[in-house]
């Protein structure tokens, strides 16, 4: 069978037709890391081939968003839950006659794969609640740094390896996959059974072109090759990032989940044409990536990257919360959506606890995040090239864009990447959030919402605030309290969890209701509610034991919400 098929263009991973010497795939690539800018900016260094060429990359695919990640990500309500458990993927380290090896190859089995401490592995661990596992069935160590047949130089050619082919980093992948296949078994990296290996990546000597600025170097990224028929599956799809930054050792996993990032289906959420700095230090998909030393610890994914990802759920408000606990999501707490009467438009607001724990130790602040999104803005190249902010025309906006509280617009003017005065309340102190507020709570082109963040506590691990949705006039008897047309199953808090966690939920109507725990076969481990209810909120404390009072073994559990003939339910990870 012809090894260089191509793929159809419904399959997620491989968006393109392939031309006779020129594969013409989805490119997306790292961000330049800030003292690149800076240093272009001022004027002492010259940009490289992929910040001159962007343009000209676009046409050819560039910053399209794959997922190879199809089987788990997709976009949730709040009843769905992704599949969990292990994801395999495959490293392979590439050197050069031209360029050898620096670092020994079990350094990238722990950056990697290491299960405890810094890692890819962790990091998506941890973003994801524990619902992903990305492990391998061929370390790196076991492959082994493998010498391409062509130098660095020839498959760089001067153009951050991303120039026509063959001499660019398509014909890397393709030669250094014609040789490790007598290594590897590629069909055990086909997770979903769609006949393609769902991630490679591809580790190359040396150093990357989004720290260095130069031409000569490799710029990290996505992309895609000629199908290649091995075992029985395609390989199309890869990534690939660099040995070290400076000097050896000096490797952190940044980079690596930020391409991985797209492979989620995420779009680079960073200005590429470096009119703003997008979304900053508070997302992966932008400056993120970067956040620690060199990115040893990038931020989470924004609360709409989160959701698209298929690891959280959005909570869409209908009517008035008051007093709202919002715990930091990093630990599980919600995301909620609003707009005007609760409607599901393509435009509205999310809204996060993000705190300085865990992989977002490195946040610029800390306080609830203020999103705006416009989902139309999607089917764009490039969604978060077009800034916006008072007195630039308001169709000319992007696709996620920070409400910054202090309401100085900094990321859109590129005064910084983010700082301690854009989360609520900041350091500006701004509790309010609404249509009378700066920033206001408009719509790009429709005015008011009606939409209301207040009386908004001080930067915590559970935050308080008042939260309003206001139905548009005529719609309802303004004195009818405004409820959720059905039951509202909550994420439970903490998440992964030990010794407890609270399951919260909302019912719109005084009846029978019941919450109910399952393990992962289907069978029954607790009942927590069995009665009637009023309407309204409730929170329940599971301590982690059976109806019989013993304590359950660790894993993942099944918690369901039944209120009349409507059900709900969600995940949530016991850890021992």
């Amino acid at each position: 069978m012809d090894t260089r098929l191509y793929r159809h263009l419904s399959h997620t991973g491989l968006r393109a037709i392939a031309l006779v010497l020129a594969v013409a795939v989805a490119v997306t690539a790292m961000p330049p890391h800030p003292d690149i800018v800076n240093a272009i900016a001022a004027g002492k260094l010259a940009p490289s081939y992929y910040l001159l060429n962007r343009a000209d990359l676009h046409n050819r695919g560039v910053c399209t968003p794959d997922s190879f990640f199809k089987s788990i990500r997709t976009p949730r309500t709040a009843s769905q839950s992704p599949t969990a458990g292990p994801f395999r993927i495959l490293a392979v380290l590439v050197k050069y006659s031209d360029k050898n090896s620096s670092v020994a190859s079990t350094f990238f089995d722990s950056l990697v794969f290491d299960s405890i401490g810094t890692s890819v592995r962790d990091y998506f661990s941890e973003i994801s609640y524990a619902q992903i596992d990305l492990v391998t069935l061929n370390l790196p160590s076991t492959i082994g740094w493998r010498t391409a047949p062509q130098t660095y130089a020839y498959y760089v050619n001067g153009e951050n390896g991303l120039g026509t082919y063959p001499y660019n980093c398509q014909k890397m992948v393709e030669d250094i996959v014609d040789q490790i296949d007598p290594l590897v078994n590629f069909s055990l990296y086909d997770n979903d059974g769609d006949n393609y290996v769902d991630v490679l990546l591809v580790i190359h000597a040396g150093t990357g072109a989004e720290r260095t600025g130069s031409p000569d170097d490799i710029w990290s990224h996505k992309w895609g090759i000629n199908p290649r028929l091995k075992d029985g599956v395609y390989i199309s799809t890869y990534t690939t990032q660099p040995e070290y930054w400076s000097a050896p050792g000096d490797m952190t996993i940044g980079v690596y989940a930020h391409e991985l990032g797209h492979g989620f289906g995420l779009p680079d959420l960073y200005d590429t044409d470096n009119s703003s700095r997008g979304l900053g230090r508070w997302c992966l998909m932008a400056y993120g990536g970067w956040n620690g030393t060199n990115g040893a610890t990038p931020a989470h994914p924004s609360a709409w990257c989160r959701i698209r990802m298929g690891f959280a759920a959005s909570t869409n408000v209908t009517g008035i919360l008051l007093n709202q606990a919002i715990p930091n999501v990093e630990e599980g707490g919600p995301i909620y959506r609003l707009w005007t009467s609760g409607a599901t438009n393509p435009e509205y607001f999310l809204v996060e606890n993000r705190q300085k724990v865990g992989y977002d130790i490195g946040l610029p602040g800390s306080g609830l995040l203020v999103w705006h999104i416009d989902d139309d803005k999607g089917v764009l190249q490039n969604p978060n090239d077009q800034e916006w902010y008072p007195g630039l025309p308001v169709a000319n906006h992007p696709l996620v864009a920070l409400e910054q509280a202090d309401g100085f617009y900094e990321l859109e003017h590129s005064v910084d990447a983010g700082d301690a005065g854009d989360a609520y309340p900041g350091s500006s102190s701004n509790t309010a959030f609404n249509d009378a507020s700066t920033p206001t709570a408009n719509s790009y082109e429709s005015g008011a919402t009606s939409v209301q963040v207040v009386n908004i506590s001080s930067s915590s691990s559970i935050m308080h605030a008042d939260i309003f949705v206001t139905l548009t006039a005529g719609t309802e008897d303004p004195d009818t309290p405004t409820l959720p047309n059905g039951p509202q199953l909550g994420q439970n808090y903490p998440n992964p969890f030990n010794p407890s966690t609270t399951i919260r939920f909302t019912t719109p109507t005084e009846g029978p209701v019941k919450l109910e725990v399952y393990n992962v076969i289907g069978q029954k481990v607790r009942t927590l509610v069995d009665g009637t209810l009023p309407w309204g909120q409730t929170e329940v404390v599971w301590d982690a034991r059976d109806d019989n009072g013993r304590a359950v073994a660790a894993g993942i559990y099944l918690y369901r919400l039944t209120v009349g003939d409507q059900v709900q339910s969600r995940k949530m990870v016991l850890l021992k």
